[in-house]
Formats: structure tokens, C-alpha cells, sequence
């Protein structure tokens, strides 16, 4: 990486991340990941995004799955899932969510990153935003339960 410029220079232990949202879009991701190769762009760690709902996080997921093996094999780059979240409302389901997804980034290996659960000490409908993790007495959800 050029140390000259960007976030190098000031912190040279500083990874780049370039992050996408719709983390399960592997079409999305080839597109954009091939431009950034073609394109010589540098960076350190692929970003992902995944907001599922109640109903359809299971299928998410293991595509989301399938996707950061592919980004891991074809770029040679680690994964984060730089932002996730579900509806306050779903717990349970987010729970579960989580718990799968977990395990999915952990079974990378030293190419998982982590999950970054975004905002959720949102309480329900701040500036209209539904998906954090706390209730309307301001107590987190069990949704955060497998952290």
C-alpha cells in the first residue's frame, strides 16, 4: 500500500475497507470488485452490508455465505460485515440472525472480520429508524444476546 497518502500516512497501521451494501449480491459485488482490480484501486478489506427482514434472513445469509467465500477466493481479501441490523420488533429473529451469521463469518477463519451490528442503541423510531436493538424502555433486545 502507498503510505504517502490517505489513511496510511497518518495511522500506517490503518486498513482500508471498501464497503458495498446488499452484502448477499454477488453479481453487485464481482461488478464492482472487478473495476476496483481492473482499475488498480488498494485496499485491505472487503465491507459488507446486510439488513435482512424476519422473513427471508435465512436465504440472505447463506447467500451473503456463499458471496464472502467468493470474495475471499477470487480477490484475496478478508470480509466484514461492516453493518447489519433487523426491525427492534424482531428479536427473536434477529437473534437468530445474528447467531447465524456469526458462525458464517467465523467459519472464514482469519478471512471473518467481525459483524458490526449498526446503531443499536437506536431507540425504536429515532429520526425514523427502526432496526436498532432497543426497546421502547430503553433495554437492548435479546437480539444483541449472541455477542
Amino acid at each position: 500500500m502507498d503510505t504517502t497518502r490517505g489513511p496510511a500516512a497518518v495511522f500506517p497501521g490503518a486498513k482500508v475497507v471498501l464497503h458495498l451494501s446488499n452484502g448477499y449480491d454477488n453479481s453487485l459485488f464481482r461488478w464492482f470488485f472487478d473495476g476496483m482490480k481492473a482499475n488498480g484501486a488498494k485496499y485491505d478489506v472487503i465491507g459488507m452490508s446486510h439488513y435482512p427482514t424476519s422473513s427471508n434472513w435465512s436465504s440472505l445469509n447463506a447467500q451473503l455465505s456463499t458471496n464472502m467465500a467468493d470474495m475471499v477466493s477470487r480477490y484475496k481479501k478478508p470480509v466484514i460485515i461492516a453493518e447489519t441490523g433487523m426491525d427492534w420488533q424482531q428479536a427473536a429473529a434477529s437473534k437468530a440472525m445474528l447467531a447465524d451469521l456469526l458462525n458464517r463469518v467465523a467459519g472464514l477463519g482469519s478471512n471473518g472480520l467481525g459483524v458490526l451490528y449498526w446503531e443499536p442503541q437506536a431507540y425504536p423510531g429515532w429520526q425514523g429508524y427502526t432496526w436498532g436493538a432497543m426497546d421502547g424502555s430503553g433495554r437492548f433486545t435479546s437480539a444483541l444476546d449472541p455477542f
